[in-house]
């Protein structure tokens, strides 16, 4: 697969140009942490490895799960801005966002920050109605990139944006959706190229 020696190729560049990271995870099995670098990825390779995913044959859909229950709706649910700390109640459909979708773009986020040398971050504002300068439609999430010149890109992004950014990232041809499907991010190209302000 292409990927692979594209991220050894990467990796060798990323440490000669200064933007390997480094961080902790703990081991498996709980006993300690280890130290692990991680790839930051430039604008420049990014370009790259875009115009490679253009050009690779995109691999076949796999299906997820169909056999999932629907899951019961909660009435409620408070969403403590991590900006300013006060909290906000939401009720009906947008309750499950808060239930099982926020947790997960928060981590994606996170990934795909610590993935560029770059500075991708979550914003969340629009949830607080403390924080939010409008205060008006539906809220949204927005990510906000700041390339290393200091020009900033800001898109209202979903889970499925996130997850696909980070497979990008990480160097994958597919994304993987929230029924453990796969699907080509070939068809999604142009989307990669507008969250990251390219």
């Amino acid at each position: 697969m292409w990927y692979v020696p594209v991220l050894i190729v990467v990796l060798a560049a990323g440490t000669i140009a200064g933007v390997t990271r480094f961080g902790s995870r703990k081991q498996p099995g709980g006993s300690g942490t280890e130290t692990v670098s991680v790839v930051s990825l430039s604008m420049d390779q990014i370009h790259f490895l875009l115009a490679k995913l253009k050009k690779e044959e995109a691999p076949e859909s796999v299906c997820g799960a169909m056999c999932y229950s629907p899951m019961e709706i909660p009435f409620s649910a408070e969403y403590i801005c991590p900006v300013c700390g006060e909290k906000t109640i939401y009720t009906g459909n947008q309750s499950a966002f808060f239930q099982w979708e926020l947790g997960a773009a928060r981590r994606l986020a996170e990934s795909i920050d610590s993935s560029t040398a770059f500075s991708v971050v979550l914003d969340e504002s629009e949830y607080c109605e403390f924080c939010c300068e409008n205060g008006s439609g539906r809220p949204v999430l927005v990510l906000r990139v700041t390339h290393e010149e200091g020009e900033e890109t800001a898109n209202s992004v979903s889970v499925t944006d996130l997850r696909m950014l980070n497979s990008f990232l990480q160097g994958s041809l597919f994304w993987v959706t929230s029924n453990d499907g796969q699907e080509p991010l070939r068809d999604h190209v142009g989307r990669m190229a507008e969250l990251l302000g390219i």
